[in-house]
C-alpha cells in the first residue's frame, strides 16, 4: 500500500473505511508489513495478534454499511500499552516477573470499548517497567526508541505506543499515566497525548501503579484524533469546537524554571498561538503538592507479593523504587490520602479569572539514552516529569501538543472540563500546524 495510508489521520482513516476505498483487511495487513519492517529498530512493540486482527477486521468487512457508520472507530488499528489486558495476548507490564503470564481472558473496560468502537487491536506496546519512571529506558525487551531520533529517549512510561504512533505503526494508542506517563512521551516523540479526568475512563483491567493518580488515555498524531479516541474511551460523543474569547492562564513559576532552550522556544510559539486566537492571556500560579507518600504506599501494597516471591526478576532500578513504599505506616497512608482529597477539593476550579492553564509539558528535551545508564537517571527522570505530575495530583483533564520537534506545551482545565480542553488544545494544535 502506499505510503500515505500510515500518516492518515485516525478520523480520516476511519472515513475511508466506512466508504470502502480499503478493505480492513489489507489496512491491517498493511501495518503488520510495517511493524515488520520498523519494529526492529524502534522496538515499540512487544507482542502483536496477527491472527486475532485480521480475524476482527474480516468480521468488520462483512458488516454492512449501516453497520459501519454506526461505529466511530471501524477498523482503525489501535495498539495497547503492556500494562493494559488485552483478551488473547499476555500482559507482561514489560518485566521478567510476568514474563510467565498466562494471556488475558478478557479485555480490560478501556480496550473492551475501544473493541466494541470498531476499532482492530493490533498488539501490546512497550513501556518502562511497571509503568514505574518517566524516561522509557527500563525494560525486560530493551527500551523503545525515539522515532525522531533513535538515539534519544521517548519519555515514559507509555514510551512503546508514544513511538507506535510517531511512527505509523497504528492509528493511535492506549497510554496510562500516573505523573506524566502519556503526556511525556507524547511531547518527547512530538505527538499528541491526554489525561483525562481522573476517573473518567476505567482503569479496570490496568495493572495499577498509584491508583490514586492512575489514568487511562489516548495518543494520537492530532487533538483530533486523540478526541475521537477518548469519547469512545468515556462512552460519550464529544464535538470538538475551537473556543473564542478564551481566558488563558500562564503558569511560569515552577513550570518555566530552567527551560531548555528548545523548550522555552516552542512555549513561545505556544503563546504566540493562543494570542492569534484572541485568547485573553494572563500570569496565574498553581498551588503544587510534591508528596509521595500515598503513590509509594500504592505502588508497594500492589507488588508486596510479587516483591516477595520474584523480587530477584524486577530491573535493578526498579524495585528500590518500589521498595520506598514499604515502610508506610497505615494510619500515614491514611492521613495522605485525607490530604490528597482535600487538595484536590480545594484545587477542584482553574485560578481565578481563567478558563485553562498553559505549561510546557516537560522542562527539557527528551536525554539521550546513553544518559540512563548513570548514576543520576532518577533525577533525570524526575526532572522530565517535573511539569506532568502536578496534574495527576490536581485530577485536571491535560493534554499536551506538539509545539516544536520533540517539544510539547500541556493545555489544563479544571475538574471535569474534558471537553473544553480537548477543544482548546485543538485550536492551539491547529495553529502551531499551520
Amino acid at each position: 500500500m502506499d505510503e500515505e495510508l500510515f500518516q492518515l489521520s485516525l478520523v480520516e482513516l476511519r472515513a475511508r473505511l466506512a466508504r470502502r476505498e480499503f478493505s480492513v483487511r489489507e489496512v491491517t495487513a498493511a501495518f503488520f508489513s510495517r511493524i515488520a519492517r520498523c519494529n526492529a529498530e524502534l522496538n515499540a512493540f512487544i507482542s502483536v495478534d496477527i491472527e486475532g486482527a485480521l480475524e476482527s477486521a474480516q468480521a468488520l468487512d462483512a458488516l454492512s454499511p449501516e453497520d459501519r457508520a454506526r461505529l466511530p472507530l471501524f477498523g482503525v488499528p489501535i495498539a495497547v500499552k503492556d500494562l493494559i489486558d488485552q483478551r488473547g495476548l499476555a500482559t507482561t507490564a514489560a518485566s521478567r516477573v510476568l514474563q510467565n503470564a498466562a494471556p488475558a481472558a478478557e479485555d480490560a473496560a478501556c480496550v473492551s470499548r475501544l473493541r466494541r468502537a470498531g476499532a482492530v487491536l493490533i498488539g501490546k506496546t512497550n513501556l518502562h517497567e511497571f509503568a514505574y519512571g518517566g524516561s522509557g529506558a527500563i525494560s525486560a525487551y530493551g527500551p523503545a526508541r525515539n522515532p525522531c531520533d533513535p538515539s534519544r529517549v521517548c519519555g515514559g512510561s507509555s514510551s512503546g505506543s508514544a513511538a507506535a504512533v510517531a511512527a505509523g505503526l497504528c492509528a493511535g494508542a492506549l497510554g496510562t499515566d500516573t505523573a506524566g506517563s502519556i503526556r511525556l512521551p507524547a511531547a518527547c516523540c512530538s505527538v499528541v497525548g491526554f489525561k483525562p479526568t481522573h476517573g473518567v475512563v476505567p482503569t479496570a483491567g490496568v495493572i495499577p501503579l498509584a491508583f490514586s493518580y492512575d489514568h487511562v488515555g489516548p495518543l494520537a498524531r492530532s487533538v483530533q484524533d486523540a478526541a475521537a479516541l477518548f469519547a469512545v474511551l468515556r462512552g460519550e460523543p464529544l464535538t470538538l469546537v475551537a473556543p473564542r474569547r478564551l481566558r488563558c492562564g500562564v503558569v511560569r513559576k515552577y513550570f518555566c524554571d530552567d527551560l531548555s532552550l528548545e523548550v522555552a522556544r516552542g512555549f513561545e510559539a505556544a503563546l504566540s498561538a493562543a494570542r492569534s486566537l484572541g485568547w485573553q492571556l494572563q500570569e496565574v500560579e498553581l498551588e503544587i503538592s510534591e508528596d509521595r507518600l500515598a503513590s509509594n504506599a500504592e505502588s508497594y501494597a500492589f507488588h508486596q507479593q510479587l516483591v516477595a516471591t520474584r523480587g530477584e526478576l524486577y530491573q535493578p532500578a526498579t524495585l528500590p523504587r518500589i521498595l520506598n513504599g514499604r515502610g508506610v505506616r497505615m494510619e500515614d497512608y491514611a492521613e495522605a490520602r485525607r490530604a490528597l482529597d482535600l487538595f484536590r477539593e480545594r484545587n477542584r476550579r482553574c485560578p481565578a479569572g481563567v478558563d485553562v492553564v498553559l505549561t510546557p509539558s516537560s522542562p527539557i528535551l527528551p536525554p539521550l539514552l546513553d544518559e540512563f545508564s548513570s548514576p543520576q537517571a532518577r533525577a533525570l527522570e524526575l526532572t522530565m516529569l517535573r511539569n506532568t505530575r502536578p496534574f495527576n495530583v490536581l485530577g485536571w483533564p491535560t493534554v499536551s501538543a506538539p509545539v516544536g520537534t520533540m517539544v510539547g506545551a500541556q493545555v489544563s482545565a479544571a475538574w471535569g472540563r474534558d471537553d473544553l480542553v480537548l477543544a482548546a488544545a485543538y485550536a492551539i494544535d491547529c495553529v502551531s500546524r499551520g
